[in-house]
């Protein structure tokens, strides 16, 4: 059982900002009620945030059955990114 001591609020992330930051790797934005996350293409916070309180099922079965898939996605973005040429590189 874990100690009330053990971990110090203070050092604990904040609840909506990290499930912000797992609905952009999650790309819920794509389905968000709020125009402006989807104009943005990422989250823009909130109470919730509102995508994750709307679709909770989404969050789950991400995180449950397709992490890997996410994973594969981002890494493979990360390498395209590493390869693409500066601007006005030759």
């Amino acid at each position: 059982m874990i100690q009330d001591d053990d971990i110090p609020l203070c050092i604990m992330p904040d609840f909506d900002d990290t499930l912000r930051r797992l609905s952009d790797l999650l790309m819920a934005y794509k389905i968000c009620r709020r125009r402006t996350c989807r104009w943005h293409e990422s989250c823009q916070g909130g109470f919730g945030p509102p995508c994750y309180l709307q679709q909770r099922n989404l969050f789950a079965d991400a995180v449950r059955y397709e992490l890997d898939e996410y994973r594969n996605y981002w890494t493979a973005q990360r390498r395209r990114a590493k390869t693409r040429t500066p601007w006005g590189a030759s």
